[in-house]
């Protein structure tokens, strides 16, 4: 069984999820980045291996949270889908239909190229950020430069956050983790498979939380 963790941030319930992504209780809003749909299929036409399994994961995944949390509202913080359309898109749109009643906000990262006729046709509304609350939303927090002085925390995703933990024998582990930087900053993990991880450095004061297997857990920083 799953083994989450409930933190209280700026007078808001969030739940800590072990597939990489948070539930707002207030909003009832599920919050995911990077989930890079299409990715291996991407690399395969480029004639790079890839597990063509991935995308059917990624969904299958998307399909328990949706049932464990019912959420009203789906926020994506970037890098939904990797590349053109392709048939991991069609895929997509058909599990899409097996989830209605459920809004798709879509806050574009880099990697989010397609003509926004696909995202309209898929029902999916999309914006470059997104203010909620005491939260600013968007995919890159480089870009937040210029919001971060109205006291909301800027929320973003895109580097794929790890936390190198050592063990015995000079081993070390990188595990996908959250980054709270109090007051300031929140940092979200890839929710895709195959994203690969950037090394973090915290600072004293930051939370971090790291995912193990299927459990959340605080690492001491």
């Amino acid at each position: 069984m799953s083994k989450t963790e409930t933190i209280s941030i700026a007078g808001q319930t969030w739940i800590l999820h072990p597939e990489k992504c948070v539930f707002w209780n207030e909003e009832r809003t599920l919050i995911l980045t990077d989930i890079h749909l299409g990715k291996s299929g991407h690399f395969r036409k480029s004639g790079i291996a890839a597990p063509g399994i991935l995308n059917s994961k990624n969904l299958n995944r998307m399909a328990g949270l949706l049932r464990e949390y019912k959420p009203e509202r789906i926020l994506i913080l970037g890098d939904l889908f990797h590349s053109t359309a392709n048939r991991d898109w069609l895929e997509f749109e058909e599990w899409l239909a097996t989830v209605p009643d459920t809004r798709w906000l879509l806050v574009t990262g880099n990697h989010d190229s397609l003509h926004s006729s696909f995202y309209e046709s898929a029902g999916i509304e999309t914006t470059p950020e997104w203010w909620s609350g005491p939260f600013y939303f968007i995919h890159d927090e480089v870009n937040a430069a210029e919001h971060t002085g109205n006291g909301q925390i800027t929320v973003s995703g895109h580097i794929h956050p790890g936390i190198s933990l050592k063990g015995k024998g000079r081993q070390a582990v990188r595990l996908p983790c959250f980054l709270f930087s109090e007051g300031k900053k929140i940092v979200l993990p890839a929710f895709g498979e195959f994203t690969g991880l950037k090394r973090i450095h915290p600072d004293e004061t930051d939370r971090v939380f790291a995912v193990v297997e299927e459990q959340v857990i605080q690492i001491k920083t």
